[in-house]
């Protein structure tokens, strides 16, 4: 890889991870007050080399977003104003999962949530917000909780993420890893809120598919659904080195989510709701194989 092509790399990652961490602050995945994860997680998490999330946040800090000291993390800050405020306002006006997951938790006392994507990364951070506001700040919680996911096998040969050369296998075995490391989350985050009295089930299927799309269906009439966009990038590992792997990448969090809704107006999204949420008890009907079952 030449130089020139490194920097344009760099360079794309950078803004990439600014718009992410910028959205991630204003749906609340990241609410005011509370630290960033380690810039080492965060790092691996994305991707991307530590020398580049420190630039990130150091933008971030001359925004106004986050405080960051040296040997104390990255907090964010909270009640945002003037240019500060706008940066913020920008990015809340994009769909958001967050707002979704957090009206879901609203409106019935019986919520459920099935998922298809590659990880559960996105929808871990929008669920641990809202156990945070039981738990932490006695919101009133649900009756019950049920979450279906259907994700890709951990042996499949993935269309992406993956190495461009066909004979690394370090860009899944990175998947792989994560998928792990959020699928345990997500375990212990429904077994808290099981302690809180919540009717709380985890049920992972996996499936011999690449997601071409994410796919949220809230409460069996909320239907969320975005395109993963592929794209060749440099993914920098999480090693002595920082190694550096030319593969092919989806950044799940820039999926443009569209909405539909089961009692809509418009018949062709009522039929275009209607065919997913059947292809998705299919799919976990035929395709899927047990992985996981929290009761």
């Amino acid at each position: 890889m030449t130089s020139s092509a490194k920097r344009e790399g760099a360079g794309r990652r950078f803004l990439q991870v600014a718009e992410l961490l910028r959205n991630r602050i204003a749906d609340e995945t990241y609410p005011a007050g509370s630290m960033l994860p380690a810039q080492r997680q965060l790092a691996a998490d994305l991707g991307v080399s530590r020398e580049t999330l420190r630039r990130v946040l150091g933008q971030l800090a001359d925004e106004g977003l986050l405080d960051v000291r040296q040997g104390s993390g990255s907090r964010v800050l909270d009640q945002p104003s003037g240019p500060r405020k706008r940066v913020v306002d920008q990015a809340a006006a994009r769909p958001a999962l967050g707002s979704w997951i957090e009206r879901a938790f609203q409106e019935t006392g019986e919520v459920s949530i099935d998922v298809f994507s590659l990880t559960s990364e996105t929808l871990y951070g929008h669920l641990k917000r809202q156990a945070e506001r039981i738990i932490v700040e006695k919101r009133a919680a649900p009756t019950s909780l049920h979450i279906r996911m259907l994700v890709p096998g951990e042996e499949q040969s993935l269309a992406h993420p993956q190495a461009e050369d066909p004979d690394d296998p370090r860009i899944h075995q990175r998947w792989r890893a994560m998928a792990r490391r959020y699928a345990r989350e997500m375990s212990d985050l429904v077994a808290q809120l099981r302690e809180r009295g919540v009717d709380a089930r985890l049920e992972v299927k996996r499936v011999p598919l690449t997601p071409p799309f994410k796919l949220y269906i809230l409460n069996r009439q909320h239907l969320l659904y975005g395109m993963y966009m592929p794209e060749k990038t440099v993914i920098t590992l999480d090693d002595d080195e920082e190694t550096q792997v030319k593969a092919i990448d989806v950044i799940g969090a820039f999926s443009k989510l569209h909405y539909f809704h089961s009692g809509s107006v418009d018949a062709r999204d009522v039929a275009f709701f209607e065919d997913l949420r059947d292809w998705f008890q299919a799919t976990w009907n035929v395709l899927g194989s047990t992985a996981r079952r929290e009761k």
